[in-house]
């Protein structure tokens, strides 16, 4: 039989390196094997126990909501009878004019434990001759986030933040078992092994591409979970999402191959959710609905659900009293709230049909043994949107509402709260149908690993900057209501995407064209600098967006823009809602960046016990990537130093230190959560 050596896949180098210096991997024990008859079998397990803490105080004048500072004192708050404190006094205080990105930063103070985890990961795999199966499973349980251990309580319900309320925040970031990988597979050669064919049915990761350390490249099959990848002691089996798909590779010639994928499930990203120290955003993720989406016009404090409920069931209960109240004064009250906040409904989810790609990979010996690899990919977005359906503010939409709160008098809830009109809602989608043509290479360059590879997307959805949204949905409806004629044409949205009217839906991004291109080179030093062994690994990256529209024509969603970028026609009115626009820089069409990742090995230490160093280095260089890419923000910068130990492959402790700095104005959301971990690990 003639063998055929499989030559088409990622670099084992490269993708060996990046794993082990971001993460502080230790080395994989041998599994315990055992036969079954004529089933082999093998059985993994590890065990982590870890921690995190805060090591960094809150930047109170940059990534805090002014409304949040503890200098305001909003008890007694009501939106029905008292705005408390005017936008000039708000304003004059230092902090952030949105108060939708810092809920996360609120509930941790320096020193604190932002996470206490345990938890399991699994692995059982069998093969009967050239058939198998391999499953893989976790649990975890972290203590933090379940017994909520903040000193920080909401400023208007005086109650503590409840992480896990939510049932799927709870299983995403709270306690959870769950099945990761479980497929079936099997190997078959044709022509005396020339032409190998392999078939893997079931949920899985397929990994292709080139890149290592910078996201968002041809490497999208399967999404990521960021909570667990953030977490003490994370391994990046335990973070990549395996989808159900069928998949197979197969060898035309010693040269040549074909990989092809149909998945039958769609899962996406989960992003940090709110209440986790990696959170940016406050009501996208699962439970982010109970804060609401302030936005900020006027000078309120952070509203969420739990308040808003509470209001709106004293009003019913007024309404169901038989109370005269004037109608001039229903219609101020069904006004209050709506003009303060808007609704954060139930994520859409896209089609589980419809994602399939092809990868044509190719081995050159001849130029210098090099593997191309080809590839097309049809697919939907795993990474979250905002559109949204806008406010109905015409005297029938809120006579209507005032009779559905009278209606439901003492049980208002979020479902009567979400059937209001007046109400303008806000929710998460994942666009379908993102194509994506690929080309990659690896191969080496004396003793360096170098590969690379361009990811170009035809029709990728690019989130609008949310203000511009807001605005179409709250002060153009208020416009339209004949409320407020002023605020006609404030929105970028309603002049150059669409005029939307009350209560219609608004789609809160556009597609255009993208390419991403990166390199990556890996270099193996071995014994230096007194070291057992020595590897450093660089990766640089640029997205550019094509014909992305101008600032003054329609702005994209970036980091630290709370506010409207302006509008030259209407200087006063953007004065007078959020004192001016916004300072910090908005998205570019081309962003780069780059990363640097080295570790050094130190065998026997002492006592059998290895030790290993590393450090990473990252540096978004120039230009910002719109949302929701979440690649590249201006000067933004971050170091993590690590330290693991490794006893026989089976104990293994690492430490790291984790420091975010720079970037542009308050761009950098995370330029004050520097943070320490440590984790144990037990393997057999």
């Amino acid at each position: 039989m003639k063998t055929v050596i499989n030559r088409f896949n990622k670099s084992a180098l490269a993708l060996g390196v990046a794993s082990a210096l971001s993460l502080g991997m230790i080395p994989s024990v041998e599994a315990v094997s055992f036969k079954w008859g004529e089933v082999d079998g093998s059985f993994d397990s590890t065990w982590t126990l870890g921690a995190s803490w805060r090591v960094e105080g809150r930047d109170w004048d940059g990534q805090i909501g002014k409304v949040n500072h503890p200098r305001f004192d909003w008890s007694g708050y009501s939106a029905f009878t008292d705005t408390k404190y005017t936008a000039a006094e708000i304003w004059a205080q230092p902090g952030s004019y949105s108060s939708n990105n810092d809920l996360s930063n609120l509930l941790y103070s320096k020193g604190d434990t932002t996470s206490e985890i345990f938890k399991g990961l699994h692995e059982l795999s069998l093969k009967y001759e050239n058939f198998g199966i391999f499953a893989r499973g976790m649990y975890f349980y972290d203590r933090k986030l379940n017994d909520r251990i903040y000193d920080f309580n909401d400023p208007l319900t005086g109650n503590r933040y409840d992480p896990c309320a939510d049932k799927r925040a709870k299983e995403v970031q709270c306690k959870d078992i769950r099945l990761l990988d479980a497929f079936a597979y099997a190997n078959f050669d044709f022509n005396d092994g020339a032409n190998p064919l392999t078939i893997r049915v079931g949920n899985q990761v397929v990994s292709w591409g080139e890149s290592t350390l910078i996201s968002h490249g041809i490497a999208v099959i399967n999404p990521v979970d960021l909570n667990i990848l953030n977490a003490p002691g994370a391994e990046l089996k335990e973070a990549f999402r395996p989808q159900g798909m069928v998949w197979a590779s197969f060898g035309v010639t010693e040269n040549l191959s074909l990989e092809a994928f149909y998945q039958y499930d769609w899962e996406p990203i989960w992003v940090p959710t709110p209440g986790s120290i990696f959170g940016t955003n406050d009501f996208v993720g699962y439970g982010g609905y109970n804060q609401n989406a302030q936005l900020g016009f006027n000078a309120n404090p952070d509203i969420n659900l739990d308040f808003l409920t509470l209001e709106y069931n004293r009003l019913s209960n007024m309404i169901a009293s038989g109370q005269s109240i004037p109608t001039e004064q229903l219609v101020q009250m069904a006004l209050a709230y709506p003009t303060k906040v808007t609704l954060v409904e139930d994520e859409a989810a896209p089609s589980d049909s419809g994602q399939y790609g092809i990868k044509i990979g190719y081995y050159a010996p001849e130029l210098g043994e090099t593997e191309f690899g080809f590839y097309y990919m049809n697919y939907h977005s795993r990474r979250p949107l905002i559109s949204g359906t806008t406010a109905d503010f015409s005297t029938g939409a809120l006579l209507s509402d005032m009779a559905v709160i009278g209606q439901n008098a003492g049980n208002i809830n979020r479902d009567v709260l979400l059937s209001l009109d007046s109400f303008s809602k806000a929710q998460v989608v994942y666009p379908e149908d993102i194509k994506l043509y690929g080309f990659s290479f690896n191969t080496l360059i004396g003793d360096t690993s170098v590969a690379g590879e361009i990811a170009h997307r035809q029709d990728e959805p690019l989130q609008i900057d949310d203000v511009e949204l807001l605005f179409a949905a709250m002060p153009q409806q208020l416009a339209n209501a004949g409320l407020r004629p002023d605020l006609d044409g404030l929105s970028q949205y309603t002049s150059h995407v669409k005029d939307v009217g009350p209560g219609e839906y608004a789609e809160g991004y556009i597609r255009l064209d993208t390419t991403q291109a990166q390199m990556t080179f890996t270099h193996l030093f071995g014994p230096t600098l007194g070291t057992d062994n020595l590897v450093m690994l660089a990766e640089v990256g640029g997205v550019w967006i094509h014909d992305m529209p101008g600032f003054d024509e329609l702005r994209l969603n970036g980091p630290g823009t709370g506010r409207s970028g302006g509008n030259p026609n209407m200087p006063g009115i953007i004065e007078a809602l959020h004192n001016g626009p916004e300072t910090n820089p908005f998205p570019t069409d081309f962003a780069w960046g780059y990363r640097i990742v080295a570790k050094a090995d130190f065998n026997n230490v002492f006592s059998g016990i290895n030790m290993s160093p590393r450090v990473i280095f990252s540096h978004d260089v120039d230009g910002i990537t719109p949302d929701p890419m979440f690649l590249f923000t201006e000067g933004r910068k971050s170091v993590a130093l690590g330290l693991s130990f490794d006893y026989q492959s089976r104990w293994g402790a690492d430490l790291s230190y984790n420091s975010f700095f720079g970037g542009v104005g308050t761009t950098n959301a995370m330029a004050d959560r520097d943070y320490v971990s440590f984790n144990v690990k037990f393997s057999i």
